[in-house]
């Protein structure tokens, strides 16, 4: 019977030494998570007050911007006219086997995977879920906007009938999955540059300077810079396609955020 008690008590003891540790280690892992999650939140906690004052717009901004917007409607109009032609142009050729020049497996996986953002329906879950994660922070009108930032996609939409410009033809090029769809302008670039766009422009305005704000800035401006690229090399869209994709998205991104500015940034007084 002693023998009994001396060996349960042994148990208790040892079951007892061998769970702190492991207790330790999960109390240990929390605070840390804590931790962490406190810093985030205290970086991303000026995101929920005004943003900083804006300067007044001078005559010499109106004409700047009158100047890039003429310059923007001039260019896309001249990439439309290559669009509409029956053959692809000389330089979109060129460009699209510099690029297609070597296949590398690790490459092609790496442009793929810079493009997944950009397909329904993961496109719409990062951006409700980006103006959810504002709401969340008080940032109602931050939230709107971001939605906003779909109505680049529906221009897009349009453009792309008007024009009716068919997919790249495999006989031009490597083309890893063949669309349907026309193919001018790049709805990837477009909606890139005005998601991601508007989303390093936040950062910028109301994030006080910190790691976290240098990382979100990094991947927003890495992915808008990639993504023409990959889509030219996995064989989705031609150079031109891009090309007039990303000046629809940072148009409408410009656009964006000067009507943000009217109706939240304060005006300096």
């Amino acid at each position: 019977m002693c023998y009994f008690v001396d060996a349960m008590a042994y148990t208790s003891t040892d079951h007892a030494s061998s769970s702190r540790p492991a207790k330790a280690r999960a109390v240990r892992l929390s605070e840390s998570f804590n931790r962490g999650a406190r810093r985030v939140r205290a970086e991303l906690a000026p995101l929920a007050d005004p943003m900083p004052s804006r300067s007044a717009p001078t005559a010499s901004n109106h004409a700047l911007t009158g100047l890039a917007l003429g310059a923007s409607a001039t260019g896309l109009l001249l990439l439309s006219r290559v669009a509409l032609r029956p053959q692809p142009s000389p330089l979109d050729v060129a460009l699209t086997r510099l690029l297609q020049r070597r296949y590398v497996p690790w490459l092609t996986r790496g442009m793929t995977l810079i493009s997944v953002p950009g397909f329904a329906p993961l496109q719409f879950a990062l951006v409700a879920g980006t103006a959810l994660d504002q709401w969340a922070f008080g940032r109602r009108r931050e939230a709107l906007f971001t939605t906003l930032t779909m109505g680049a996609g529906a221009i897009t939409g349009v453009i792309k009938i008007a024009v009716g410009r068919p997919r790249p033809d495999p006989s031009y090029m490597r083309v890893v999955f063949q669309f349907r769809d026309n193919s001018f302008p790049s709805g990837h670039c477009t909606h890139y540059a005005a998601f991601y766009g508007y989303l390093f422009y936040l950062a910028r305005r109301g994030m006080a300077p910190s790691p976290l704000r240098v990382a979100l800035q990094a991947a927003c401006l890495g992915l808008v810079a990639t993504v023409a690229p990959s889509r030219v090399y996995l064989g989705h869209h031609w150079a031109s396609d891009v090309l007039g994709g990303e000046l629809v998205g940072l148009t409408y991104l410009f656009a964006l955020i000067r009507a943000y500015e009217r109706v939240w940034v304060r005006p300096a007084s």
